[in-house]
């Protein structure tokens, strides 16, 4: 039996880290809002404000819903702890520390990663480029949390199905979440115009993450919560990640993306048949 049970109210164990991987994961997370606001300066400067607007919305949605609401339940949900010895937490919400450069990260990375899921989709490129966006997202993500692990920025405990510190389906889930957030963006904005917008755009990634998470790794937090053994705990694991993985699957060939990637590619040969027709 372990000390520290997941599921219960008690405080999570406590993990500390070497202050250069600290302060290396700080400055990450900085570079990463440094990213973000020199995104949207380009994006003014192209006078592109349907997509500045987002990109600040999405990112207003990444400070207040993910860092402080999503990331602290999830926590608890999965078992998660970070550092308390080198940064004080901004807030602690259920007993779950939330340092600086996880809000950071959020604030930095969620916007970016966002609009450019939401932008191939609505460019019409084909599966395969939302595929290598979540790819090029996921692996240095799950790189960065496995680093984070090792030198304990963080701690994932009570979970039996770690690959090199971090659970199996967060392999597919860390870049996946894009594609299905940018599926629901692309069939919800359509239909939102002022103050809406407003409202319900900074709410769409952390409610589609939420429910992405928690809908797919059921199996894994049941596994968690029951302090499974190892066998139980990785066939469990293995098939939340099936289901991870079929969800981002399903997002990329879903209607409303297929009809865009479909517009897309008639429209070039509409302008050749009107070509040919003025010839």
């Amino acid at each position: 039996m372990h000390q520290y049970l997941a599921g219960t109210w008690s405080p999570p164990p406590i993990t500390e880290a070497g202050p250069v991987a600290a302060w290396l994961l700080l400055g990450v997370a900085i570079a990463s809002v440094v990213g973000t606001f020199g995104s949207a300066i380009l994006l003014a400067l192209r006078k592109d404000r349907e997509n500045l607007l987002l990109l600040g919305l999405i990112t207003l949605g990444a400070l207040v819903v993910f860092s402080f609401y999503v990331e602290p339940w999830l926590d608890f949900i999965g078992a998660t702890t970070y550092m308390t010895n080198i940064f004080d937490p901004v807030v602690t919400i259920v007993d779950r520390p939330i340092p600086w450069h996880v809000v950071l990260t959020y604030t930095g990375g969620i916007g970016l990663a966002t609009l450019g899921a939401y932008l191939i989709i609505m460019k019409g490129r084909p599966a395969r480029d939302l595929f290598i966006w979540a790819a090029l997202i996921s692996v240095p993500e799950c790189i960065g949390e496995m680093i984070s692990c090792h030198y304990g920025v963080m701690l994932y405990y009570d979970n039996n199905a770690l690959v090199f510190g971090i659970p199996l389906p967060s392999l597919v889930q860390n870049g996946g979440m894009f594609v299905l957030i940018g599926w629901v963006m692309a069939a919800t904005l359509p239909h939102l115009s002022g103050w809406r917008k407003l409202v319900v755009v900074p709410f769409i990634a952390p409610t589609v993450y939420l429910a992405y998470t928690i809908l797919c790794t059921l199996p894994s937090y049941y596994a968690i919560h029951n302090n499974a053994s190892p066998a139980v705990s990785w066939s469990l694991a293995i098939v939340s990640t099936a289901l991870n993985l079929g969800a981002v699957v399903f997002a990329a060939y879903a209607p409303t993306v297929q009809r865009l990637r479909d517009s897309v590619q008639l429209t070039p040969h509409v302008t050749n048949v009107k070509a040919e027709a003025r010839v």
